[in-house]
């Protein structure tokens, strides 16, 4: 297969809210995460982010930054509406694809998770999909 969901973004207004309902009243444990040593702009503090899961993978609660994606020089924004990430043994191979066939991505590099390449697509429904190698 090669692929595998890395994790899956859920939008919260309420971040500590939902972080209390998932850990307590669903009974998952809050993860660490791991930072890049040159991350972002990424907004991250308690109220902005709950994680759950390890090394990264797992869901990510955040919550919606309108200025996210001009912060940080993206097109796409991953915070507004949620977002799936899938990672790819070649990333490169992927934005060739994309190159090929016109579709506009937004390469973010390694900015918000130690050793990962993340880009954003929007898919033809306009979700905004993440794309990442590990």
């Amino acid at each position: 297969m090669g692929w595998y969901i890395h994790h899956v973004n859920i939008p919260a207004v309420d971040v500590p809210r939902t972080r209390t309902f998932l850990r307590d009243l669903g009974g998952l444990g809050l993860g660490e995460w791991h930072y890049p040593p040159n991350q972002g702009e990424l907004h991250h503090d308690d109220a902005s982010i709950a994680y759950f899961g390890c090394e990264n993978r797992g869901i990510h609660v955040v919550r919606p930054i309108p200025t996210f994606a001009v912060d940080n020089g993206f097109i796409h924004n991953p915070t507004l509406g949620g977002h799936f990430a899938i990672t790819v043994p070649d990333i490169e191979a992927v934005k060739r694809r994309f190159d090929e066939a016109g579709v506009i991505y937004s390469d973010a590099g390694v900015y918000a998770m130690a050793g990962c390449h993340q880009i954003y697509v929007s898919d033809p429904s306009m979700n905004v999909i993440e794309i990442n190698q590990v």
